[in-house]
């Protein structure tokens, strides 16, 4: 790494002279790394750290994604494709204890699953610190958040309330109310505070939406070790603190498309417009201000009525002498508009990891490369689930089972062994399934795998449906019984 220095007398930026004989002998100084092709000369050539690329312009990108999310039909499209397919009616969760360990009956087994499971859909309810929404509906919220604005703040206050059985709420907070507070020292940056090996240790918010001074919240709790602030985000950068929104890479190409977008749609809402310009050949025949330049102006000629002009269906109508009649129609070839913008979206698609097919739900291709496009963007949602669990999800489900136990309301024995612990906290979520294109070769091939020893039946039952096989495999046992019974009524 070295830093380009400006010479004194020109404002050409040149390399230090020690380095120069060395980088003309490498390879890439005849590509990438050249000092001296024109292409390069606009190009910044000085490394930043995360802090100084993403930190320094944090509140413009927001504010700049915020408003293409609200204002730009593509922008919404993408983030709300994103939320609908990772996220769905909400990512449920399916307990696994790690029995390997705990060494339990399996009957005991079925019941910790089973307890956890009902309790686990009572808490969903009462988890809002507003007490407006529900597990799922925040999930959607945290996403969409994470998306638009880089991150998304979790905080776990525990708060009782009347008539509620779960003290542990959910708080979001807004991500403009990360600020730094007033003198802040080298170890915080963009309101994030991290320790001499980088750990974070404390967040800085503002008290209010609207206020500026900021309270310090540290990032867990000093005695339990216990999580008090959760941040969902996705980390590309070495010592990043805060998150950059989806759109970052692709705003300066949205606000390109709308504005060539809206100029396209005035151009043809202009071209649809009939317009008709009269011309004069002598001042004669010139029409007064506030007259109707289609009738003649002298007397007697109004009241001949022989050049009063009408326009209308097979009209046809002498003009008065001198006066001659000009259509205007606007000569703009529209033709290009489609193709042209198409492969602006496939770049953006590309950028976003959504293919252009997919983002626009237009699939007019074959099969293979309609199923391409769908196993393609699958992988980026199954990606982005994964993290949501573990950021968000995962987190709360190990309070929420601290709660219930440290309460007594379900016994797990030796829970307050560390690893023990950890076995119990185990579980699996599952969400919205890949779409299907032809849902028959889909489950034949299902059946092939679950044969071929590769699946088991429960998972390819949560991936083809999202269906749960235990409770398949329960409901199927008392319609076969239901099925046997009204068989032996009919034969009666």
């Amino acid at each position: 790494m070295f830093n380009f220095f400006k010479n004194k007398k020109t404002t050409e930026k040149i390399p230090p002279k020690h380095l120069v004989k060395d980088i003309k002998v490498l390879n890439y100084s005849q590509g990438g790394g050249s000092i001296t092709k024109n292409i390069f000369k606009k190009t910044r050539n000085e490394l930043n750290t995360a802090d100084e690329d993403i930190g320094e312009t944090k509140d413009l990108l927001m504010a700049r994604s915020s408003h293409l999310y609200m204002n730009n039909a593509i922008g919404a499209a993408a983030i709300k494709k994103i939320r609908t397919n990772v996220i769905g009616r909400g990512l449920k969760v399916k307990p696994t204890i790690a029995n390997e360990i705990l060494n339990l009956s399996q009957n005991e087994v079925d019941r910790i699953h089973k307890e956890i499971s009902i309790l686990w859909d009572m808490f969903v309810d009462e988890c809002d610190i507003e007490n407006f929404s529900n597990f799922y509906q925040i999930q959607s919220l945290v996403l969409i958040n994470q998306l638009v604005y880089g991150e998304t703040f979790v905080l776990l206050p525990l708060k009782k309330r009347v008539g509620q059985l779960f003290d542990l709420k959910i708080k979001l907070i807004d991500s403009t109310r990360c600020q730094n507070p007033s003198g802040a020292g080298e170890n915080i940056k963009n309101g994030v505070e991290v320790s001499s090996d980088g750990e974070i240790i404390a967040y800085h918010f503002t008290k209010s939406n609207t206020s500026s001074e900021t309270v310090r919240v540290e990032a867990f709790g000093k005695k339990s070790g216990r999580k008090n602030v959760l941040c969902v985000m996705e980390k590309e950068r070495i010592g990043q603190r805060r998150g950059v929104p989806l759109l970052a890479p692709v705003i300066e190409l949205l606000y390109q498309l709308s504005e060539y977008t809206s100029t396209e749609i005035t151009s043809a809402s202009v071209a649809a417009l009939f317009s008709v310009f009269i011309t004069n050949e002598s001042e004669d025949t010139f029409t007064p201000e506030g007259a109707d330049p289609l009738t003649n102006i002298e007397k007697e000629e109004e009241q001949d009525k022989d050049y009063v002009v009408k326009m209308g269906n097979g009209t046809i109508s002498e003009l008065p002498p001198g006066k001659n009649i000009t259509i205007a129609s606007p000569n703009r070839n529209g033709a290009g508009f489609e193709e042209f913008t198409k492969t602006l979206l496939r770049q953006l698609g590309a950028a976003l990891e959504i293919p252009y097919e997919v983002l626009f739900t237009h699939f007019t291709a074959s099969y293979s490369a309609s199923r391409a496009a769908l196993l393609e963007v699958w992988k980026m949602y199954l990606m982005r689930r994964t993290w949501l669990v573990s950021d968000f999800c995962k987190p709360i489900y190990e309070e929420f089972l601290d709660e219930i136990v440290s309460k007594g309301i379900l016994k797990l024995s030796g829970y307050e062994n560390p690893l023990y612990r950890k076995c119990y906290q185990k579980a699996e979520w599952y969400g919205p399934v890949q779409g299907q294109l032809n849902p028959v070769q889909e489950v034949n091939a299902s059946v092939t795998k679950v044969k071929a020893g590769i699946s088991t039946i429960e998972r390819e039952t949560r991936e083809l449906n999202g269906g749960d096989f235990e409770a398949n495999n329960t409901q199927r046992h008392i319609e076969s019984k239901k099925r046997g019974e009204l068989k032996n009524e009919s034969s009666i």
